[in-house]
């Protein structure tokens, strides 16, 4: 439709532009009647090729980091009406997009670092915001599922030098569609089959990885529950320590998912060894000139498990000092 009134905005400016150039060969008009009917043609112009549009994205992604008049921005995602006892709408989680609101602006106000929090909605223009927040764990609002529209508008988002950040549990198993009101499966399912007694039945499997987020970032996700890493005793790579240290209980979580620590993975929990291979429930993915931190904790199933909560509430102030500073995402001092 975008493109459709572009090219209706380049006709009409062609043909004004005609009507314009036959009147300056007629009696003479007032002035300001022709600087008028100029600015048209010139305003149609620069719609219909596009150029409003990036000059638009320019002033949005400057505004990322803020100013002294405008204080950064977090974009909170709110699609999904918070239902407690609704299962359907989360999963991983039971701290809604309002409790994470409140969890951050109280930490900028003691850190006396300025941020405006707000909650938004996926039809919301992204470029502004220096950081959007999914508070629904395992779940993401998603339009167009076959499609993945808002999955790949966060994607550019970051790769443009946003930051996502998704609470817990795997990022987009499930997308949300406004229209049905309910989750679904977002993960596309291969089929195994059983042999038992004789009877042979099919059941589909979901494998982590085939997960459309997990695909687009390259990410293997191991299931560990069952493993002594199950009961996971938090060690922070050194540049986190300061956040760590304002963690006053013990340090020891429940960790269901980890991730394998690829080259685009940058650990925040220290690394553990499983069957080989270095493993971590907290982490950065760096995705083009941004980043995703993700969580893979579950925050619903265990009291000793909230602590990330401030953690991951931690970081984000912790971002907005640094990106603001004009200073590297990895220095945290």
């Amino acid at each position: 439709m975008a493109k459709i009134y572009k090219s209706l905005a380049l006709l009409f400016a062609g043909a004004l532009a005609s009507v314009l150039g036959t009147l300056l060969f007629l009696p003479p008009l007032p002035t300001i009647v022709l600087i008028i009917l100029g600015a048209i043609v010139i305003i149609l112009i620069l719609y219909g090729s596009g150029a409003t549009s990036k000059m638009w994205k320019c002033y949005n992604l400057r505004r990322r980091k803020g100013n002294r008049l405008m204080s950064p921005k977090l974009g909170m995602l709110n699609d999904i009406e918070w239902e407690p006892q609704n299962k359907k709408i989360s999963t991983g989680t039971n701290i809604s997009s309002k409790e994470w609101k409140k969890e951050i602006e109280k930490l900028a106000r003691e850190n006396r670092v300025k941020i405006k929090v707000e909650l938004i909605d996926i039809r919301k223009n992204f470029d502004p915001y220096f950081a959007i927040l999914n508070p629904y764990g395992g779940v993401y609002p998603e339009r167009d599922i076959k499609n993945s529209e808002i999955l790949n508008k966060i994607l550019t988002y970051v790769s443009e030098g946003g930051l996502f950040v998704n609470v817990a549990d795997i990022p987009g198993y499930f997308a949300y569609n406004p229209l049905l009101r309910r989750r679904l499966d977002a993960t596309p399912p291969i089929y195994g089959i059983n042999i038992t007694g004789g009877k042979i039945s099919v059941h589909p499997i979901r494998p982590f990885e085939l997960t459309p987020f997990m695909e687009k970032l390259g990410l293997q996700v191991l299931n560990i529950e069952g493993e002594l890493l199950f009961n996971w005793d938090m060690e922070f790579e050194e540049e986190f320590n300061s956040i760590v240290n304002k963690i006053k209980d013990d340090k020891e979580i429940n960790a269901h998912r980890a991730v394998v620590c690829e080259r685009n993975v940058e650990a925040i929990i220290k690394p553990k060894m499983l069957n080989g291979t270095r493993v971590t429930p907290l982490f950065f993915v760096n995705y083009g000139n941004g980043k995703f931190l993700i969580s893979l904790v579950w925050l619903d199933n265990s009291p000793k498990n909230t602590k990330i909560k401030k953690v991951l509430a931690e970081m984000v102030i912790k971002l907005v000092r640094e990106k603001r500073d004009d200073q590297t995402w990895k220095n945290f001092a």
